[in-house]
């Protein structure tokens, strides 16, 4: 990285100021790693971006800012060492740009550019607070993968912004204790301040469950492959979307949730989604339910689905749908009408 080529630190801040607004985003990255004084000055300029997502996986952040993005990849090495850490270091950072522009013809185009920064000795913890404090953002996603890799509460608020959305990812049908400590340390840092959380396959204890991550109050919720859901970690929910994938919830706990809604539970619900292994009986999902609308498929002369419209004690309406496109599996869906 050649930073010693900027030839205007010496000149006023006004100046400076001008000058950095007509650079792109990974140069003004760059003079911002040269100085205090530099850092402090591209932060007056008060610059955005429209998302910003970290991956701890690769590692890896990427910066959404309209047509184009740049994203900052971390080398471990040359053995493909893997992250285990924020405190660890790259051996260099690979900056790349992605530019969206048009030809004469108005057919789009992509155009890379590539660059390999030292790492200017910073972990890559210091690297995420770095980048995401140069710029205005009201939008930052994380991808946390969790195997193998310790993420403690404080150097997590310490090095990431105020997430908006996490997705959290565990691998093994045993989870280490390390595994399951981290991946409940990501969801105590963020959770106050998430609107949106994915997760896949991630072990949770008693002192933070479902049901504890349910109440809050979330836009999206998903939750998939977790083996121990049952409908009572859901009787909490506060979030307006939520996805279950690969659910071992039956049709019997689906009708009683349906029950629960009709009765006013869930007053922010939008959208309930389940998808699982379980069998099509219309008779258990519906039974003490009377729907005041009902609509039949057919596919190919056969009656694939059906679609019932259903209101709770308060007026509202909502749609259900269950079908069974797939051998043993069933798709559950309840939508409320607006």
């Amino acid at each position: 990285m050649t930073i010693q080529r900027f030839t205007f630190q010496r000149l006023p801040n006004d100046i400076c100021s001008k000058v950095l607004k007509t650079m792109e985003h990974h140069e003004i990255i760059a003079y911002s790693l040269t100085s205090k004084k530099a850092l402090s000055l591209v932060h007056s300029l008060g610059l955005s971006l429209d998302k910003a997502q970290i991956n701890t996986g690769r590692p890896e952040i990427n910066l959404d800012i309209g047509h184009n993005s740049v994203a900052f990849n971390w080398n471990m090495g040359d053995n493909e060492e893997e992250m285990t850490n924020l405190d660890d270091i790259p051996t260099s950072v690979d900056v790349s740009i992605r530019e969206h522009g048009y030809l004469e013809e108005f057919r789009p185009v992509i155009e890379f550019t590539e660059y390999t920064w030292s790492n200017q000795g910073k972990s890559i913890g210091e690297w995420i607070k770095h980048i995401c404090s140069t710029f205005r953002c009201e939008y930052y996603e994380a991808e946390f993968r969790i195997w193998r890799r310790r993420f403690d509460i404080q150097s997590l608020r310490n090095y990431f912004p105020k997430l908006r959305r996490a997705l959290v990812y565990t691998f093994e049908e045993e989870s280490s204790e390390q595994d399951i400590q981290s991946a409940q340390n990501v969801l105590k840092a963020f959770l106050p301040y998430m609107k949106d959380i994915v997760l896949h396959c991630v072990p949770l204890q008693d002192n933070l469950s479902i049901q504890h991550i349910g109440m809050t109050n979330l836009k999206e919720f998903r939750i998939s492959n977790h083996r121990d859901l049952k409908l009572d970690d859901l009787l909490a929910l506060n979030a307006e979307r939520c996805t279950i994938v690969e659910s071992q919830l039956s049709l019997r706990d689906l009708n009683r949730f349906i029950k629960l809604w009709t009765k006013g539970s869930y007053p922010k619900l939008k959208n309930f989604a389940v998808h699982g292994r379980n069998s099509a009986d219309w008779n258990v999902l519906m039974k003490g339910l009377q729907p005041e609308e009902e609509r039949r498929i057919q596919v190919d002369g056969a009656e694939k689905r059906k679609e019932y419209i259903i209101q709770n004690d308060y007026g509202i309406r909502a749609r259900i749908k269950m079908f069974d496109d797939m051998p043993a599996h069933v798709s559950f869906e309840l939508t409320v009408l607006i």
